[in-house]
This record gives C-alpha cells, structure tokens and sequence, in this order.
C-alpha cells in the first residue's frame, strides 16, 4: 500500500534482432520478463546520464582524498623499526625523581589525611614511573628486564601500603629511593653510535606501526565505508548474478540486506579498531619520529615505510613560508634558501645595502630534496606548513559539514512539513508561520549572526558542529515546504485513507505509508543542500566565524593570505570549493530529471 509501483508494459518474448538489455537488466537471463519497479526506473535512468556518472566519480574522487588524508599526508611512518635512544634515555633519568618525589612526599605524612593525600599523588607518579619502565623495556632484552620489574613491584607495594593507611618505615623508603638511583645509573644505555669499548646497555630495534597507532576508529569507519560504495556496483552484481542467480523479485528484497552491508561493516571495522588500537591522536599533534629521526636520537634498522607525502598537518617550515609550488620555477631556491628566480629574488636595500642572511631549507628525514618538483605540490602557507597537506585534511571539514548539515536540515525539514501537511489546521499555520519568519530574514546573515554570538567554550560542541547545526536550523524550511507540499497532495489518496480505516496511527500512516511516496523531491533538495552546506561553511570561515584554528577547512585555507603574490593560497581551495559545489548540483540535476514522473522509459 505504502509503496510505488510502476509497472513497464509487457514486451513480449525477446526476438534475435531486438536489442539485448541495458544496465540493471543485464543480471537478468535472457528471455526473462520482469516488472520495473519506480526505483529500477530510476536507476536507469542515472545511469544513462554522463554528467550524473561524471559527477559522482569526481565527488568519489574528493571524498576518497579527504577520507585517506592521514594515509596520505602524515608525518608517522606506516612501519617503523628503530631504537629510540632519545626516549629510552628520557625515561630513564626520570625514574630517579619521580621514585624520589614520592618517598619524600610519604615520609613527610604526619597525620592519616597527610598519607591519603601522599598516597594519592603517588599513584600518579607510579603510573608515570610505569610507562617509563614500559618504554625501557621495550628497548632492552629480556634479560635486563628483573631489575625493572622488581623496582616497579616495590614502588608499587610503596604505594599500596601508603593507600591502606600503614606508613612504611623509614628504611623502607630510603632503600626504594636508592634503588631508584641505582636501575637509573644502571641501566645508561650506550647511545646512537656504540664502539667496541662503549660501556651501557645495548638497545634492541622495535618494531611498530606509529600511522595505524595514530588513525581514529572515525577515519577507519569512512575509510571502510568509502571502499565499500566505491566498490559497490562490482559486488552487488556478484552478488545478483551469483547467489540470486538473476531473480528480479529476490534481487529487490535483498536491497535491504546490501543497505545493512553497507553499514553494519564500516561499524563492525571501527569498533574492532577502538578495542583493539585505540581512538588516535588529533590530526594536529606533531609525532616525535620523524623529528628524532632527523636529529640522530632515533635509529632505524630498516627502512621506514612512510607516507606518500611525509609531511604533518601542523609540521612548520619557517623559512619556507609562502613559497609557491615546488615544481614552478619561481620557486626554485639556491643551497642558501635564497629564491633565484621571480619577485621574491633577494636584493639590498637601495639606501642602507643591508641584505638580510640567507635561511637554508632544512630537509627533515623522509622529505625531498629542496628543489624537487613533489616537495610541497600547492606551496606553503605563512609558517611554511604544506598547503596540499592541509588541503587534504580541509577537505575532510568542508565535506564532513556539507553532509552533515544536509543531513540534519533533511531531517528536520521532513519531520516539520510532514506534520504540517498531514495535520494541517493550526499545525500548519504554526509551522508556515515559522517558516515564513525564517525566510524572511537572508539566510547568510542569520547564519553569521547565530555564529558570531555563541561560544563554543561556553556551549561545550565543537566549533564545526556548532557551524553544521546552525546551517540546518536556518535552511531546513525549503525542504519543510518540499515535504508539506507532497503530503497535501497525497493526503486524501486511497491507500491513505485505506491506512486509517485500519486503525493505523498517525505516526505509522505518515512514516510507513506517506512519507515514502514524498521522498523524490527530498533527494533532489537533499544534493542541493549539501553544495549550499559547503559553500556556505567556506564563506563563514573565509570571515573567520567558522572553523578556528589549529583545524582547517577550504574556506579558512582561502582566508590565510589575501595577497595575489601568494595566489596558490586563494586558487587551489577556491578550485576545489567550486568543483565540489559544481558536481553535486549537475548530481542534483540528474537526480531531479530522474525522478520526474514524465520520464521516459
């Protein structure tokens, strides 16, 4: 009752000259005859549309690049094995002071409240005692390992005793602070570059993943779910053409099932990846592996795999600010960092002759040479951090806020226009009335307006929530209209009005019955959206209202340089704000041809 069927006239049995079957039809044996349902027509419809088609794989393309931003521009390694001579060593001239601090803080407890107060500020210092010992242990063989262990053991029997209110004597916490001393002077390790007559203890390589350690269960859950829709229309034919064996009927039934695919293992793979790694580091923390790999503290026994682009999303290179793109000749640099061709050329003052000195471009570990054409393909910003990098990792703002605004202003659009036309009466005055209200004041300046004046301190939501929910609580109202305008016209239909003479509640009647029959133009207003949500994004962060730093989107990377001397920092996200607007509207566009009810067949 509640669904759409259109049913294609019966073309009789197929003869050898008509033409064989196109698109969908193709999983259906020759000579089978089927009814195309509304969404079959749909479907072939779209797939009959170049720009549709052309669209979708340059959105395919953008969101496949936003998503594997952390793959693709990193500054950890995918595999590391190495010895971190740097962090062993740090780790151990702290187990001496943090041992000390805590036996000094016990034995100075006069009172039962004065050695709950120690005990409590010793267990932080236990656990940070053993993160250190861990980190040690993690570099020396398993024979070094009982002296470690038996430290930790003791101070944690310290601690314990201090808990249950017994104050150890004070033997006892003399002897532990030596004993500290002693693993400390102990266990020195020889250094980056040991000789036969070094003396300390020789470290061992480690081997770890610090790119995998570092990916939120966030990013494995799009990442798995933008491989799966990608690759989509070459296991659902498997599936069609192999379990179903090319049954129209089944093949419609199992849409559901494909859907629950589609969700349940992006889900599955991001909770996997929260219990057994972790929830990773925010995208602007630098990691200490590719700075100590530069330096010398850190040694790798074999190469490191790294990252096509080695670069962090915050990683600075001052005396590479505002340089153009590497593989333009104006930015050619000579072995000084001076620029050798273009404005930027450096010459003496005409009066004084005072030339200021030369800035070498540092080459960290894994990066290219200076003048290599990949070393910063889109230039650098003003602090000389990689603006392709960042580009990336924009994208995954701008794209997350178009989506996400659509998606709610969808949400609350159908919800209010359906009850405004299924109710009608002082249900749809009120609902109108808001409306009206709403669009009666422009949009953008609403939007500005609500942002400018709330904190997101204050608040507690994070700045690009705050940015989305504010888009969707301004323009939901075209879709409200979309919505109310489909159910009055559906209202006083046959299968509704069947709906509630079975006693159906309202709810089930608009949810189950109604509001499926109105989605068509929800889809087409819903494309729309999220090009309005991105654009709208990148014009309030160029403002400086929207996304703040340390974060990025395109419209905050357009905002870091005004100047046309620096024009990669305007064109390549003013490019990449007008593709992506550009492609979901022609979406759109074929989205609303192929739902038009006059199509043809």
């Amino acid at each position: 009752m509640s669904s759409i069927v259109s049913e294609s006239p019966d073309p009789g049995p197929r003869t050898s000259s008509s033409p064989g079957p196109r698109g969908p039809a193709r999983l259906i044996d020759e000579g089978a005859n089927y009814s195309k349902d509304y969404w079959d027509l749909v479907f072939e419809q779209l797939a009959h549309r170049g720009m549709f088609k052309f669209g979708m794989w340059v959105l395919a393309v953008l969101y496949g690049l936003a998503i594997f931003a952390p793959l693709i521009g990193n500054d950890r390694p995918y595999k590391l094995v190495a010895i971190d001579y740097g962090g062993y060593e740090r780790a151990n001239r702290a187990i001496g002071g943090l041992v000390g601090a805590a036996v000094d803080r016990i034995a100075a407890a006069q009172t039962e409240a004065d050695l709950e107060q120690a005990a409590t500020a010793s267990e932080r210092e236990l656990e940070a005692v053993s993160v250190r010992i861990e980190t040690m242990r993690t570099y020396l063989p398993a024979q070094e390992h009982p002296a470690l262990n038996d430290l930790e053991a003791e101070f944690q029997s310290l601690v314990a005793s201090a808990r249950e209110g017994r104050a150890p004597p004070q033997g006892e916490l003399d002897s532990l602070a030596s004993a500290a001393l002693a693993v400390s002077a102990e266990y020195v390790s020889t250094g980056p570059k040991p000789t036969a007559e070094s003396t300390g203890k020789r470290l061992i390589a480690h081997r770890s993943y610090p790119l995998a350690e570092g990916l939120g269960w966030g990013s494995v859950v799009f990442i798995v779910l933008w491989v799966m829709l990608v690759t989509y229309p070459g296991w659902s034919k498997v599936w069609n053409r192999g379990w179903l064996g090319g049954d129209r009927e089944r093949i419609r039934d199992h849409r559901r099932y494909k859907l629950a695919l589609v969700i349940g293992v992006p889900a599955l793979a991001g909770l996997l990846w929260a219990a057994l790694i972790g929830g990773g580091a925010p995208a602007f923390d630098l990691s200490p592996y590719k700075r100590a790999l530069t330096d010398g503290t850190m040694v790798a026994v074999e190469p490191p795999l790294l990252a096509p682009v080695p670069i962090g999303y915050s990683e600075t290179h001052n005396e590479e600010n505002f340089r153009p793109p590497t593989w333009l000749a104006s930015s050619r640099l000579d072995s000084n960092g001076r620029y050798m061709t273009g404005l930027r050329v450096a010459k003496p003052d005409p009066i004084t002759g005072y030339l200021p000195p030369p800035t070498p471009t540092e080459v960290r570990f894994g990066e290219a040479w200076p003048n290599a054409p990949h070393r910063h393909l889109a230039g650098t910003d003003e602090l000389g951090r990689d603006f392709f990098v960042r580009l990336l990792w924009g994208g995954r703002v701008s794209l997350a806020v178009g989506i996400l605004s659509a998606f709610l202003l969808t949400v609350i659009g159908v919800v209010l226009g359906s009850l405004a036309g299924y109710f009608g009466g002082w249900v749809d005055v009120v609902i109108m009335r808001v409306i009206e209200v709403l669009q009666s004041i422009p949009a953008f300046f609403l939007i500005l307006a609500s942002l400018a004046f709330i904190d997101p301190n204050k608040v507690g939501i994070p700045p690009i929530m705050i940015v989305v929910v504010v888009i969707a609580l301004v323009r939901w109202t075209g879709t409200a209209r979309l919505v109310r305008g489909e159910f009055l016209r559906l209202r006083e239909q046959e299968f509704v009005l069947a709906a509630r003479a079975l006693g159906f509640s309202n709810l089930r009647t608009i949810f189950r019955h109604v509001l499926p029959n109105a989605l068509s133009p929800v889809l087409v207003s819903a494309a729309f959206a999220v090009a309005s949500g991105i654009l709208t994004e990148s014009a309030v962060s160029f403002l400086g209202f929207g996304v703040q730093h340390p974060e990025a989107s395109w419209g905050s990377l357009v905002n870091e340089s005004k100047s046309p001397e620096f024009w990669w920092v305007q064109v390549f996200p003013g490019v990449l704000i007008f593709v992506t607007v550009t492609c979901y509207n022609l979406v759109g566009d074929a989205i609303r041809d192929a739902l038009d009810p006059k199509m043809k067949v």
